[in-house]
């Protein structure tokens, strides 16, 4: 493993050819995201890169704000080089890079999204007022603007998690990004997928809602069979469910490793939207959130 520094923050350049990122925050100690970013690494044969961002000081009463930013970044160093000794004594990691970026953790991780497998960060659970009003939420603008999937982690719950990853799909228009991440995903983690498909309850007779369901899972069996093909060693489970679907997807986040969802083409590039079912995920789901852009 070759464990180096990478950029300093002279040229703000996290780059990298199809690396894992993982962004830290020096408030947070929990060890959740290192850990996911560090497995999927390794498991791809993959760099990982560990960035910790010092955003520039906007206080004008100090004239001379150049020491408060010397010891930023002192301590960006040392919260790396702690977490680059734990990754590398928990993981056979190919290659190992520490990065202080000068400037926002969202600009430093979106701009590293351009060429990474995925970006990591965790989650300390702010709620909705927190979030807004928080000048260091990074998850839900990272996840609006990212080129690659995000991969948020929070805390491990107590209780183990089934050995299958979950995908919601709209069966009336799959993403295929998602898809194929999550048949990628769950090949190289050697896990099962269920493929859920949710739609509000229809306000129909009886039997047509049946026949409307029946159409859901025509088309969701149909999507599933394709990628399917693509990965004959993924075992596929399909369910498909009447509801809200934030509060399916959230049910079942509660006992997989990872709920993965698409993120929607006209969301992209509208500043920190990201749609009601993602955004509600990334505070109320049970396990690490994987969105994923359109392709």
């Amino acid at each position: 493993m070759d464990a180096r520094a990478g950029n300093d923050g002279a040229g703000n350049d996290v780059t990298g050819n199809r690396e894992v990122i993982v962004g830290l925050d020096p408030r947070d100690r929990s060890r959740a995201a290192i850990s996911w970013a560090a497995e999927e690494a390794a498991l791809r044969g993959l760099p990982l890169r560990l960035v910790v961002a010092v955003p520039w000081l906007v206080d004008t009463q100090h004239v001379d704000a150049e020491p408060q930013r010397v010891s930023l970044r002192a301590q960006a160093g040392r919260v790396l080089e702690s977490a680059a000794a734990w990754a590398t004594d928990e993981y056979a990691l190919p290659e190992l890079v520490t990065e202080v970026y000068d400037g926002s953790p969202v600009a430093a991780l979106t701009a590293g999204s351009r060429h990474a497998q995925s970006v990591v960060v965790g989650s300390r659970g702010l709620n909705r007022l927190e979030e807004v009003l928080s000048a260091g939420s990074v998850v839900v603008p990272l996840t609006a603007r990212a080129r690659c999937p995000v991969v948020v982690v929070r805390e491990p719950p107590a209780g183990r998690a089934r050995p299958r990853l979950v995908v919601g799909v709209d069966a009336r228009s799959p993403s295929a990004a998602a898809l194929g991440f999550a048949f990628d995903e769950a090949a190289v983690r050697g896990v099962a997928l269920d493929a859920v498909s949710v739609s509000e309850p229809p306000v129909l007779p009886f039997t047509r809602r049946e026949r409307a369901r029946e159409r859901q899972r025509g088309l969701l069996a149909e999507t599933v069979a394709e990628w399917s093909g693509r990965c004959p060693g993924v075992a596929v489970a399909e369910e498909v469910v009447s509801g809200d679907p934030l509060q399916e997807l959230v049910r079942a986040s509660t006992s997989a490793v990872a709920v993965v969802v698409g993120r929607s083409h006209r969301r992209a590039g509208t500043g920190n939207r990201v749609g009601r079912v993602v955004r509600g995920l990334l505070h109320r789901a049970g396990c690490p959130v994987v969105v994923v852009p359109p392709q």
